[in-house]
């Protein structure tokens, strides 16, 4: 058997309100990504879920990249290993 693995984070994003919602479309496109909410202010919740913790940090690196966002910090992160 081979172990992999499940990574799952939540990131706080600050983002632009004014930008606010193409952000969270883009957000949205980004593999095992997902806006859970984003408040008027422009503070958005995400969930990430990935096989591996760079694939996690690859999608902080281009929701930071999205013009309209202010910052990103990393709330929670958790691993498992996964029996296959």
């Amino acid at each position: 058997m081979k172990d992999d693995e499940l990574h799952i984070s939540s990131l706080l994003v600050h983002v632009n309100p004014k930008k606010a919602a193409a952000i969270t479309t883009s957000i949205n496109l980004l593999s095992g990504a997902e806006v859970i909410t984003i408040s008027a202010q422009g503070k958005a919740i995400v969930v990430l879920e990935a096989p591996h913790q760079r694939v996690i940090m690859e999608v902080i690196d281009n929701i930071n990249a999205l013009d309209g966002v202010i910052n990103t910090g990393l709330v929670y992160h958790e691993f498992e290993k996964i029996d296959v």
